[in-house]
């Protein structure tokens, strides 16, 4: 198996490009940083206090909150599940998530299993798509697949719902997510099939990819029969070189909300390091309340505030961040499932370009892709217009068919 490592975080050039602040490196070691976000949402997000001893099993089930249904599911179920806490890769903890039936009568093998990899919510337990809902554009995106006879299954990711700061980004907490879900989903009495297929969008792009890199050490039992991923992350070192070529630490977008949630991940895998610790204290206002406003609200309020990079923080992050974007990375490799890929020309959160290269170094390692671009549509729009090939993509994977590859003869 072929594999390719490549740094991860689109924001990394804007945080690390600040000129003239001190710069973190070693030093002592402070306590670890308090979870963020941590609330009790309900009885039913309160996970027991004896867990299972294995990953992959149901622990509790009930009915969704109205706000969290798919219309054209027939049952809307919440679902707490254990899983391999993701940071260490040892303990058993427990994730929520949900499950949606589609109405009619399932085959005799069960409906078919679409496994959906969200994207970013925020890190705060309110923003679980689970309890907070779902978007308008993951509706329209989703209910189709309910209409065509799917079964779909959605992990929260650890952290979001349940105790603790969810790991915003890192693959391998999100590969053993989706990987314990399909276990336990498939292991209870639900009439869903043995043969599963993932989409995810954005951050859930990483999780689908990242998903397949782990199978085959994790739960190579699976049978997991393509992946569908849009609106790609991806940083080469090509891309980062583009990109420090066009980086502003005055610009106030979208990208410092994404590059705080990622130095709440670094909290959690370096004790030497504590994001108030390098926050402004302009700032600071904004990010105390990073576990408890979820992402679109989130970044309204840092843009609100003109915060940018320069004025958030108050020292350079690169060396704090670099243990985070080793953990963010995903495998690009020559595993023989086959990827859809879904690129919009006109995506301003993860450039086409980025989303290309992905694409190149992915046929380079001689995957198999079946490579979608959608002319002029943005990161949503990439979403939403690659529906229809999608689920054309996924009949054939899930009848045993074989897909021929798209990507560029050498």
């Amino acid at each position: 198996m072929k594999i390719l490592k490549p740094v991860l975080l689109v924001t990394l050039l804007i945080v690390a490009g600040v000129t003239g602040f001190n710069l973190i490196s070693g030093g002592s070691t402070h306590p670890p940083a308090s979870p963020r976000g941590d609330v009790t949402l309900s009885d039913f997000y309160t996970p027991p206090t004896e867990l299972p001893d294995t990953p992959g099993v149901l622990v509790k089930q009930g009915n969704l909150k109205e706000a969290s249904h798919l219309a054209n599911a027939v049952e809307n179920l919440a679902i707490l599940y254990s899983s391999t806490e993701g940071i260490t890769g040892e303990e058993i903890n427990v994730v929520s998530g949900a499950l949606y039936l589609p109405e009619g009568t399932p085959p005799e093998s069960g409906w078919p299993l679409l496994i959906w990899s969200h994207g970013t919510v925020g890190i705060g337990d309110i923003c679980a798509p689970s309890y907070a809902g779902r978007s308008e554009r993951d509706r329209t995106y989703l209910n189709p697949w309910l209409e065509a006879g799917y079964a779909i299954a959605a992990s929260d990711y650890q952290g979001l719902g349940m105790p603790g700061t969810h790991p915003y980004m890192d693959a391998r907490t999100m590969a053993y997510n989706n990987l314990d879900l399909i276990r336990a989903i498939q292991s209870s009495d639900f009439p869903v099939s043995k043969q599963v297929v993932i989409a995810g969008q954005s951050q859930g792009a990483s999780g689908a990819i990242a998903t397949a890199g782990y199978l085959e050490d994790y739960a190579s039992e699976i049978d997991l029969r393509g992946i569908m991923a849009t609106g790609i992350p991806y940083l080469s070192r090509k891309v980062i070189l583009d990109l420090i070529q066009n980086s502003d630490p005055d610009a106030v977008n979208a990208s410092l909300a994404l590059s705080l949630y990622m130095l709440t991940l670094t909290e959690m895998i370096d004790p030497k390091f504590n994001l108030d610790r390098v926050v402004s204290d302009v700032a600071r206002p904004i990010v105390d309340d990073i576990g408890e406003t979820c992402v679109f609200d989130f970044i309204s309020k840092t843009q609100e505030a003109g915060l940018s990079s320069r004025t958030t923080f108050t020292r350079r992050t690169e060396f704090a961040l670099l243990k985070a974007f080793d953990r963010m990375r995903y495998p690009v490799t020559d595993y023989d499932i086959p990827v859809f890929t879904g690129s919009g020309t006109d995506d301003q959160i993860t450039p086409y370009s980025m989303q290309q290269a992905f694409i190149e170094d992915a046929c380079k390692a001689k995957a198999t892709l079946v490579i979608n671009t959608y002319d002029g549509a943005n990161h949503n729009q990439g979403l939403l217009q690659s529906g229809d090939s999608a689920r054309s993509f996924a009949r054939a994977v899930m009848a045993g068919k074989a897909v021929e590859s798209t990507c560029p003869a050498p």
